[in-house]
């Protein structure tokens, strides 16, 4: 009985749940009842191992609940590291706005001003660089594909942010330049690296200066040093791999390691319009740049949308075995963020509770924000369709299949590299049963190609190198012959 004791009060020690604030009765105590009901059955049935999730205006936290264990076996509290991924490029996004704001950086000049050796291949035009802005960075509209050959996320081999940057200059854009949308790691990689020439300091030490010092985030970092020397942390779970910390080189899109105490830090800056402690960390203004979309619902380094004909502003982010979404409604003064340490529906468990949170507390809204919001976004949210009707150009009609073309066809897989398997993924693959598979096939006339990332048309642009109906490339020119960048086995 003594150790059952000594357990439960280390369990309970560790946790994170708080007191409900702002709730007065019964039938709201039950609404947070009904919440952790939810949150329990939300991480059995997405077989999560631990997890941290929270509810918040901009002041105070209404409740937040943590629940399991690290992959290293200690419970979860509201200090345990996780990686939160994609939810990196909001960060850059808002780094990038306290450069521009303070005169080192504008959105609107071509990149070469800042990157004059930075090059990338297009079919479309010459010296794309030339045209690329920091805007189309932060809105995923220079064309770029989402993965770079060297530290993508089929690539766990450690390498240098300069290697993965380095690489982007070997890829093909997708479209021309400021034509459309796609959704991309590499533009906020280049990002980064523009904030460290723009403000003679590290990435790293830039978001600590600016961004985690101001704020109180005393655990939250970019150093894959600072992750694997704290006790407090969590490592993704990535099914048939052996328990191992892999580093993440994409240091403005997917590098950062937070707790829930940090990131809810994070966002009630932005919940305040940028007012940290009665000051302006960053103006209204520039904030506000972030949220007025560009191209299919994304801003800058920011998701906003619509629910039940309400704003919200988001990111969610996903990899390396982890997944995370902080979601707030400004027109509510309410946010959520959830992190786990496996890929789950996080978005969605988020905007049911908040949802459902408005609802019940009969919430009203503040039409000061919606008319603000409306001014920057109303026009898209009417004309979306239109707006979002892009013509797709295809760099090649070359598509008439020829007799040496059939060395193409068969089956290939996508490779990870630098992943430690366990012996049954081994033997999976040696007899050929791969997660991610490519399959080239004639169909009449032509060549298809056909993945996880859909089917498509394959166009010759050149001997040995075609490109897909969205614009990715499949490559048979380099051994071994890549797809969207990613080595292919066949």
């Amino acid at each position: 009985m003594k150790y059952l004791l000594i357990i439960f009060t280390f369990l309970f020690m560790n946790g994170c749940e708080s007191q409900p604030l702002h709730i007065e009765n019964s039938s709201n105590n039950e609404l947070i009842a009904q919440f952790k009901s939810s949150l329990l059955k939300f991480k059995k049935s997405e077989k999560i191992k631990g997890l941290a999730f929270a509810i918040f205006d901009n002041n105070d936290i209404i409740w937040q609940q943590c629940s399991g264990i690290s992959t290293y076996g200690s419970p979860i509290d509201d200090k345990t590291l996780f990686s939160i991924q994609s939810i990196s490029k909001n960060i850059t996004a808002l780094a990038v706005m306290i450069a521009v704001q303070d005169s080192l950086l504008d959105l609107d000049l071509p990149i070469s001003k800042y990157l004059p050796d930075f090059k990338v291949n297009s079919c479309y035009e010459d010296n794309p660089e030339g045209k690329i802005t920091l805007r189309m960075l932060l809105s995923h509209t220079a064309g770029f594909t989402h993965e770079a050959p060297i530290g993508n996320n089929y690539d766990y081999a450690p390498c240098l942010f300069d290697e993965h940057l380095n690489s982007i200059s070997n890829t093909w854009l997708k479209f021309p330049v400021g034509s459309n949308y796609s959704y991309s790691n590499l533009g906020l990689d280049l990002a980064a690296k523009i904030v460290e020439r723009a403000s003679g300091i590290g990435f790293k030490d830039y978001l600590e200066k600016y961004i985690f010092k101001p704020l109180g985030m005393t655990l939250t970092t970019i150093d894959d040093h600072e992750v694997e020397t704290n006790t407090n942390k969590t490592e993704g779970t990535i099914s048939s791999t052996r328990t191992k910390h892999y580093n993440i080189p994409l240091i403005g899109s997917g590098a950062v390691y937070t707790n829930l105490s940090d990131l809810i830090k994070y966002v009630q800056l932005q919940m305040n319009f940028g007012k940290v402690k009665e000051r302006d960390l960053i103006d209204r203004e520039f904030l506000f740049n972030m949220y007025t979309i560009k191209l299919f619902n994304y801003g800058l380094g920011t998701y906003i949308d619509k629910s039940n004909d309400t704003y919200y502003i988001n990111h969610n982010g996903s990899g390396y075995g982890y997944s995370a979404t902080f979601l707030w409604y400004p027109e509510y003064n309410i946010g959520a963020i959830l992190l786990c340490n496996n890929q789950s529906t996080t978005f969605s468990f988020c905007g049911n509770v908040l949802n459902t949170y408005i609802k019940s507390m009969n919430m009203d809204k503040a039409d000061d924000i919606t008319n603000e919001l409306n001014t920057r976004n109303g026009n898209y949210f009417i004309q979306a369709d239109e707006i979002n009707a892009i013509k797709r150009q295809f760099c090649s009609n070359d598509t008439l299949y020829r007799e040496d073309w059939r060395k193409y066809v068969g089956r290939y897989a996508m490779t990870f590299n630098g992943l430690e398997f366990r012996w049954y993924a081994r033997l999976a693959f040696f007899l050929g049963f791969y997660p991610q598979k490519v399959i080239i096939e004639r169909e009449g006339q032509t060549l298809h190609l056909n993945s996880s990332y859909g089917e498509s048309l394959m166009r010759e642009f050149k001997r040995g190198m075609f490109f897909t109906s969205e614009g990715e490339v499949i490559d048979f020119t380099t051994d071994p012959p890549t797809y969207n960048n990613i080595k292919l086995k066949k």
